[in-house]
């Protein structure tokens, strides 16, 4: 059994498309929060992405459209909050309700634990490559600890528990990745990971976000930025 597991897609139906042949040819998907925030396409992702039913976690940002956006937030952030809770059908609002912060079961004999930031705190913490924080993740009993919220990958199987971040569909914030839909794909039979980078057409994105009045933020994350 193949299980597609993404994160952060951010409104982001261009980049979302980019990766379905993957996801199309997967059992199951796991999306580990974030739909929404940022970018401008919310409906289309929330109904793209419900089409797979998948096994969904909230994000932070899913969590600010149903409860409100603290003040202190940058722009970029309170832009895709507020646009999202001006435009969210009723009904995509109440899915987003419905999901939970963490998830803990089995998936294919695989025992995982999924949430967005971290299991203590899923809404706030980030667990960075050189977070102090993944330590603590050693003392949950699963297979499988899956997360997003960075933005970036983290691939961590040589040991139990596997931690695994797929990076973001919607909004890549590896230097080496701005501009490009990121998950993977993990193999319940051979346990084993794979990567998918795919690129995407970016300036729709951004032009589409500018039309609805975003900020010059939204060039933030392109490639040209990283140069």
């Amino acid at each position: 059994m193949k299980i597609a597991l993404i994160a952060d897609l951010h409104a982001n139906a261009v980049a979302f498309n980019s990766v379905l042949d993957v996801i199309d040819s997967c059992d199951r998907v796991v999306c580990l929060g974030d739909v929404v925030g940022y970018y401008t396409q919310v409906n289309e992702t929330i109904d793209l992405l419900r089409k797979y039913n998948p096994l969904c976690i909230m994000g932070n940002h899913d969590y600010f459209v149903l409860n409100g956006c603290p003040k202190e937030l940058q722009d970029s952030v309170q832009f895709g909050i507020d646009y999202a809770r001006r435009t969210i059908t009723a009904q995509n609002r109440q899915w987003l309700a419905s999901l939970p912060q963490v998830w803990g079961g089995e998936v294919e004999g695989i025992s995982c634990l999924f949430f967005h930031g971290s299991p203590w705190k899923p809404m706030e913490d980030y667990l960075y490559s050189n977070s102090q924080l993944l330590e603590g993740l050693d003392a949950f009993k699963y297979d499988l600890l899956a997360f997003g919220q960075t933005h970036r990958p983290l691939f961590r199987v040589d040991i139990k528990p596997y931690l695994i971040n797929p990076g973001s569909i919607g909004q890549s914030r590896e230097a080496s990745l701005y501009g490009k839909a990121c998950m993977a794909v993990l193999d319940t039979e051979t346990k084993k990971i794979q990567a998918i980078v795919r690129d995407y057409d970016m300036p729709h994105v951004i032009n589409e976000a500018l039309s609805h009045g975003a900020g010059p933020w939204v060039q933030k994350f392109t490639p040209q930025a990283a140069i």
